[in-house]
């Protein structure tokens, strides 16, 4: 077993392929493992299947979850069910499902953490920091929005 090497131009010409081709297609065509299709699109900077959507999009989304149903969410972003459901888990955000209820939450016996853990933040702690961040963002754009109608409404008034 040798390792065989490639030119440039067949890796671009298997890149561009891939991108309008699925895998299997793609590996077919050109006789190369599917690894190597993937590895050469990484290195071109090309991901397939990766999600479109910024960070502050997902928490905002996982968050308005909170507080409705997930149909009411997927229709008010238009965004598909399963997305959501990753991205509460991989944020860090807590499944609704399995018996939690946001009435009787505060009513649970409260969690002791193991020592070790004290130090280093959870996922779950994480996904709150960032949300709580996304929501003081949010906020600080609707204070400059007012700001800004303020100066505008005071320089009018001074021109008069």
């Amino acid at each position: 077993m040798g390792h065989k090497v490639y030119s440039n131009e067949l890796k671009a010409q298997v890149v561009e392929f891939f991108k309008t081709h699925t895998t299997n297609e793609t590996t077919k065509e050109f006789g190369v493992s599917r690894a190597t299709v993937s590895s050469w699109a990484r290195q071109s900077g090309f991901l397939k299947g990766h999600s479109p959507f910024k960070s502050n999009f997902k928490h905002e989304v996982c968050q308005y979850y909170e507080n409705h149903t997930l149909v009411e969410t997927c229709a008010k972003y238009n965004v598909d069910q399963t997305s959501v459901c990753l991205w509460r888990k991989k944020l860090g955000y807590r499944n609704k499902f399995f018996n939690y209820n946001l009435i009787t939450e505060g009513l649970q016996p409260i969690m002791q953490k193991r020592q070790s853990r004290d130090i280093v933040m959870t996922k779950m702690e994480n996904g709150d920091l960032k949300g709580k961040v996304a929501v003081l963002e949010d906020r600080l754009k609707d204070a400059t929005y007012l700001l800004q109608q303020v100066l505008e409404d005071l320089n009018g008034k001074d021109l008069m």
